[in-house]
């Protein structure tokens, strides 16, 4: 059951999109009317995208324990306002970033003191055997479709202030502003695209393509509203192979036999130490590299999600440790770009 102000929220969306929904249904139109396509079947074709939460298994909530942990425990998976684990920024409180940000986009639906906020995914329109945005985590659930109703979307991460939102019943709203940006820009998130056609012929493919999608920074961001509970609402969960022989792989075992979840496996993503560089996330990511692999990687040269993990949950219980790498501050934002040279190029 929702409360109250989450329904208010859904509805203050919806009814914000109405205002823009009949002249994006004409620009739509326009657009499928060159190739015979009809717009109801392009929405509906696109709404049964799955929706997919990325996070990182072993990052540490604000109980000490592993987020993996809290979800075998509670059954339940809880938002950064409530974990106090994030994998953007430390922003999840009242006159924070994240606070305000909510406030704009729900419309201050939310009451101030709430901790049962909308939790954050996206829809995966290209079925990412990594995500729809693999920038928030190596892993995934994904999410059954009768969750779609009470579900919010946006054009864009919420932290870019996005002006379109919508529910399942305006996603034309979306879906134009898609359209838009690969009419203006030649993208279609994070694809490259010559034309309207091609990106309809995309949008419209049916097959279940798994390919590593890569995908940090463009996404339909997806805000599910009320409990996200893994026996009514999970699907299956994705995991990095690099957990595989861990007790990570145990306790998602454990939690998906718990639960009726089933497990997949992403392909290892894995990158040399030589291989990382400083133009993509700066000077310090190679050094903080070097360290997790001679602390953990017996001097392999090779990194990857596992490694990190360790690094992370180290970094957050004997920070004077990292002293060398950098602040608290700058350690936890350095594993968060590794990370992000990780899921891009590993």
């Amino acid at each position: 059951m929702l409360k109250d102000y989450q329904k208010l929220a859904i509805e203050k969306v919806r009814e914000n999109a109405k205002g823009k929904i009949k002249e994006d249904r004409v620009y739509l139109e326009q657009i499928c009317n060159q190739f015979s396509v009809d717009v109801e079947k392009l929405i509906n074709q696109v709404m049964q995208s799955p929706i997919t939460i990325n996070f990182h298994p072993d990052r540490l909530s604000n109980n000490n324990k592993t987020v993996i942990e809290n979800l075998l425990e509670q059954g339940r998976y809880h938002g950064q306002f409530r974990t106090g684990t994030t994998n953007g920024g430390k922003t999840a409180f009242v006159g924070g970033d994240r606070f305000m940000w909510e406030q704009c986009l729900f419309h201050s639906a939310y009451p101030n003191n709430s901790f049962d906020r909308p939790k954050y995914g996206a829809l995966n329109i290209f079925k990412y055997i990594d995500g729809a945005s693999v920038r928030f985590g190596s892993c995934y659930l994904v999410l059954k479709k009768e969750i779609i109703d009470r579900c919010t979307f946006s054009y864009g991460d919420s932290s870019t202030n996005p002006t379109t939102l919508c529910t399942n019943d305006t996603f034309v709203c979306v879906l134009a502003d898609l359209l838009r940006n690969v009419q203006n820009n030649g993208k279609l998130l994070n694809q490259v695209v010559s034309s309207e056609q091609e990106a309809l012929a995309i949008l419209l493919n049916k097959r279940d393509v798994k390919v590593i999608g890569r995908n940090l920074d463009y996404c339909i961001e997806t805000h599910i509203h009320g409990d996200v509970y893994l026996l009514d609402d999970v699907d299956s969960f994705y995991m990095d192979e690099s957990y595989q022989e861990t007790t990570f792989e145990e306790k998602a075992n454990e939690l998906c036999h718990r639960y009726g979840i089933k497990l997949k496996w992403i392909p290892k993503r894995q990158i040399k130490l030589e291989e990382i560089g400083d133009l993509f996330r700066g000077p310090m990511i190679p050094l903080l590299a070097k360290k997790i692999d001679t602390i953990w990687g017996n001097n392999q040269g090779v990194m990857n999600a596992a490694l990190l993990g360790k690094a992370s949950q180290d970094s957050e219980l004997n920070p004077e440790k990292w002293n060398d790498i950098g602040s608290q501050s700058e350690v936890f934002q350095y594993i968060k770009q590794l990370w992000h040279k990780i899921g891009y190029f590993g």
